[in-house]
């Protein structure tokens, strides 16, 4: 059988309870249209002018869920009015226009959002809400305690013994390839703090500063029953000579003496620096890592030897003492940029780090020399502003300006507890042009002062630093 379009019309109206001019299906409902008082089915809204007071005013039947149609006259034309909200669901409404109020207040800082037009709630999936939600940090502060050596510095023999009191000193004791200085464990302290400019930390900044601050080291060599001396190259007798603190003769007597041996070392660093995210996954991230970099390094090497005269037949009258003072300084500054990388991925509570990264600039060096020479116990006491190494010729200060670059290295491996992270970790600095004290030494000398030797001089090394980093990160 087949059914027109007016007969399906008239089906569909008897069934909802209208009249014959009910409306068509895809026409618009107005006001003038008339409407039967049985109403449609589940719905008691008010029927068209003119109904009896029963259909005018009917009792809605439908669930007080449904009762209120939250969006009323938020919606825009076109939109169907069988969309409902629960007042009963705590939620925010979404404004049913295409004017929605950006950066909704249920959202946050950032995302899309969709406002209620006449001041309802608005909603936005919003950055500092997941921020918050993910638990992601705000910022770090790490500090660690650094267990490091330096290189050695070989310099000159400074100090050389004998097997008997009057033997010739020959054997190093300190100095040389042999007996280098700045072999002992070097102690200091290593601060990280930064924050993400950012909820989703693609963007940073930081500061970090470290430094290496000891009293330095002393060594004190006696006779011991042994000789003892410091040896140099004497261009008057043009031969090696040796200025002997503990030495015994036949039939003479002897002098006694000690030779003390200061080493030290202070560095500081201090970075200003910025990161951004280049890569990461769920697991892991390597950043780019540019700012700025300053360090200063100073060392000093002092010899001081003390001679009590106790051979007779030489000039020097017996119980005369002799002191030499020998101190040989130097400054080390850099200024500069850097620009590195960093990785980390993390396996469960388990975090490794990998860092590389290279500074660029100037390095100012200074060397300064000094030193004394004074008698006492004698009639007749003297002074002079000169050692043994440091002589008139050499004595003052040196200073001169190096394009440099400073490498760095490092790797560590940390533990989750808490908000904390403990770790263990290895650095490496490499100094490739920096002035050290004990490289300033010049054993070639002229103990009369008769020829302008040694001449002053500034000489630069390549210095590194390596060891183990033991700290604690935390995230706030």
């Amino acid at each position: 059988m087949r059914i027109n379009r007016k007969k399906l019309t008239l089906i569909i109206a008897s069934l909802c309870g209208t009249g014959s001019s009910a409306i068509a299906l895809g026409q618009e409902f107005t006001t003038n249209s008339p409407a039967s008082s049985v109403g449609r089915i589940g719905d008691g809204g008010d029927a068209a002018p003119g109904l009896s007071p029963q259909a005018a005013n009917p009792v809605d039947s439908r669930p007080a869920a449904f009762q209120s149609d939250t969006y009323g006259d938020n919606m825009s034309a076109g939109q169907s009015s069988g969309e409902y909200h629960d007042p009963s669901m705590q939620i925010a409404s979404y404004g049913m226009t295409s004017g929605g109020t950006a950066g909704g207040t249920a959202g946050g800082s950032c995302g899309e959002s969709y406002g209620n037009p006449n001041g309802g709630a608005s909603y936005g999936a919003g950055c500092s809400n997941g921020c918050n939600g993910t638990g992601r940090s705000n910022g770090w502060f790490e500090s660690e305690t650094l267990l490091w050596w330096g290189k050695a510095i070989p310099g000159v023999p400074l100090v050389v013994g004998g097997s008997t009191p009057d033997a010739t000193p020959t054997t190093v004791l300190a100095g040389g390839p042999d007996q280098p200085f700045g072999t002992n464990l070097l102690v200091g302290m290593r601060l990280n703090v930064g924050k993400w400019l950012d909820c989703n930390q693609d963007y940073g900044v930081g500061a970090r500063g470290w430094g290496i601050l000891t009293n330095g080291t002393t060594e004190t060599y006696t006779n011991g029953g042994n000789s003892t001396g410091v040896p140099f190259f004497n261009t008057f007798s043009s031969s090696p000579s040796i200025y002997n603190v503990n030495e015994a003769e036949a039939g003479q007597g002897a002098n006694t003496g000690t030779i003390q041996v200061k080493n030290d070392l202070d560095l500081i660093a201090t970075e200003l620096y910025g990161r951004t995210a280049l890569a990461r996954t769920g697991t892991s991230r390597v950043d780019l890592l540019g700012g700025y970099t300053f360090v200063r390094m100073d060392s000093e090497l002092g010899l001081r030897t003390q001679v009590t005269d106790g051979l007779t037949g030489n000039l020097i009258q017996n119980g005369t003492i002799t002191t030499t003072q020998d101190t040989f300084g130097t400054k080390n500054q850099f200024h500069g940029g850097h620009i590195g990388l960093l990785q980390e991925l993390t396996k469960g509570r388990f975090t490794f780090s990998a860092l590389g990264k290279v500074a660029l600039g100037n390095m100012s060096q200074s060397s300064s020399i000094r030193g004394q020479f004074s008698t006492a116990n004698t009639a007749s006491p003297t002074s002079d502003p000169q050692g043994l190494f440091a002589r008139n010729s050499n004595s003052g200060t040196l200073t001169r300006n190096q394009f440099t670059f400073l490498p760095e290295a490092g790797a560590k491996i940390k533990y989750q507890l808490g908000r904390a992270q403990f770790g263990v970790g290895y650095t490496m600095l490499l100094f490739p042009s920096v002035a050290m004290a004990g490289s300033q030494i010049d054993p070639v000398i002229d103990p009369t002062n008769s020829s302008p030797v040694p001449a002053p001089r500034l000489v630069s090394d390549t210095f590194f630093l390596h060891g183990l980093d033991l700290g604690v990160t935390f995230r706030f």
